[in-house]
């Protein structure tokens, strides 16, 4: 079997792996980060011993992460997710606040992890209403404030 065909066969058997996203994600997003804006970000993983269930690795309050500051949150050698919400202003001078999706893959994180997250990333997309765009990265440099906010400013 070729390197390719592997790799498809991997992919599928992630996408089918039924990892799952956990409750209290759902009503910590749902009560503290979507309706009450009562956190800047929330740091999502797949839990290590069951690897069925994402859940909540960190929250940070609001006011306390600036989102340059999240980058030294982000680990270097795993993927996570990142529910973040976004404050910008547009150009009319209008202050506005989006919850962004990012997807952090690092190109130094186990291939198996990275194709886990890649086709769990449906289960959060699905459950977690609000989520205006989704940044992928695989390094530092993926997470450009200024990209981020062109795409805002076009929704």
């Amino acid at each position: 079997m070729g390197e390719l065909q592997a790799f498809v066969l991997l992919y599928i058997k992630m996408a089918m792996s039924g990892v799952g996203l956990g409750d209290s994600v759902v009503t910590t997003y749902d009560t503290k980060l979507k309706t009450k804006h009562l956190l800047d970000a929330l740091v999502l993983k797949i839990n290590k011993e069951e690897k069925r269930q994402i859940v909540t690795e960190q929250e940070f309050e609001c006011g306390t992460l600036p989102f340059e500051e999240l980058k030294k949150f982000l680990p270097p050698k795993e993927p996570r997710y990142v529910l973040y919400d976004y404050n910008y202003t547009t150009e009319n001078g209008q202050k506005h606040s989006k919850i962004i999706l990012v997807s952090w893959s690092p190109d130094e994180a186990p291939m198996k992890e990275k194709m886990i997250y890649a086709s769990s990333k449906d289960a959060v997309k699905k459950k977690l209403q609000a989520i205006k765009i989704e940044v992928q990265a695989s390094d530092l440099g993926d997470l450009d404030e200024a990209d981020i906010e062109a795409k805002l400013k076009k929704i």
